[in-house]
């Protein structure tokens, strides 16, 4: 065999060595899935429905409670100055829209935000390889938008009282980050299962759920370094709509980190599973 012929083969085998390993893996089935379209279809649904109903979900608990969630949304992206009082305004509701009215609207955003879970629920089945729910799924995802208030205004009131904790034993700061680790693990844990409608067992959604945390975690930590300056230009040259643009681009990241974290949690699974099946087959 000629020098050529075993160079060519080295390349040949490291090339089959990196298409299986987990990125390489990873990889492929991104591709396979076009993994980019269904996160930018995700970070539409979220633009147009998950922000309205984070708006309409901080009036009523700002009439209900004396304040609105727009303190809170500035907290979790870290930022500060201009850009956490732009972002704030955008949560600032009119006193003179009475009770009723906000429950209604936040009952249409509900409705609407089921969009988001419908985008969510299809990229869940194409990972796992599962057919479509159809219309029998509906009152499933209705209850992952009620899952999901629940979820941001018990992370809220976790802020509040890390808050208050920190005042006197100064320690707030890691009651807040665990707090959020935990409550976002469980959150997404629990949305993987209700929306592929229990057809995979729990244990296997946990990676994902691992994953979508993390990456969730990473991404608020850069969002404190990089959007405080973003917001605050783009404030300075557009006005107010510059810090729903910017906001509206972080909701586009923060679906790639869910689609890309439930897959690489599928992926472990899938590796883990073709590996114990090889063994079964050697023994």
């Amino acid at each position: 065999m000629s020098g050529w012929d075993v160079a060519r083969r080295r390349v040949a085998d490291g090339l089959k060595r990196r298409a299986d390993s987990l990125p390489g893996h990873g990889w492929r089935r991104a591709h396979e899935l076009d993994l980019a379209t269904q996160t930018l279809a995700l970070g539409a649904q979220q633009v147009l429905c998950t922000a309205p109903l984070l708006v309409a979900a901080s009036a009523v608990v700002q009439r209900a409670g004396g304040r609105g969630m727009g303190g809170f949304v500035a907290h979790i992206l870290g930022l500060n100055g201009t850009a956490a009082g732009a972002v704030t305004a955008l949560f600032q509701s009119s006193s003179t829209v009475d009770m009723t009215e906000l429950v209604i609207g936040l009952m249409v955003a509900v409705v609407f935000g089921t969009g988001v879970a419908a985008t969510q629920q299809r990229g869940y089945e194409m990972i796992w390889s599962r057919p479509r729910s159809g219309l029998r799924s509906t009152l499933r995802r209705l209850l992952w938008v009620i899952g999901l208030l629940a979820y941001l205004v018990v992370l809220w009131y976790a802020g509040r009282l890390g808050h208050d904790i920190n005042r006197w034993a100064h320690v707030g700061l890691p009651v807040r980050a665990v707090a959020q680790f935990v409550l976002s693990l469980l959150f997404y844990w629990w949305s993987q299962h209700l929306l592929l409608s229990g057809r995979i067992r729990w244990r296997s959604l946990f990676p994902g759920a691992v994953c979508m945390t993390l990456g969730t975690t990473v991404l608020v930590m850069v969002s404190g370094v990089v959007l405080p300056g973003q917001i605050a230009e783009a404030v300075n040259d557009y006005g107010p709509v510059g810090a729903t643009l910017i906001l509206s681009i972080w909701l586009v990241v923060l679906s790639g980190v869910i689609f890309g974290g439930s897959l690489l949690g599928a992926v472990v699974v899938e590796r883990h599973q073709a590996k114990a099946h090889r063994r079964q087959q050697v023994a």
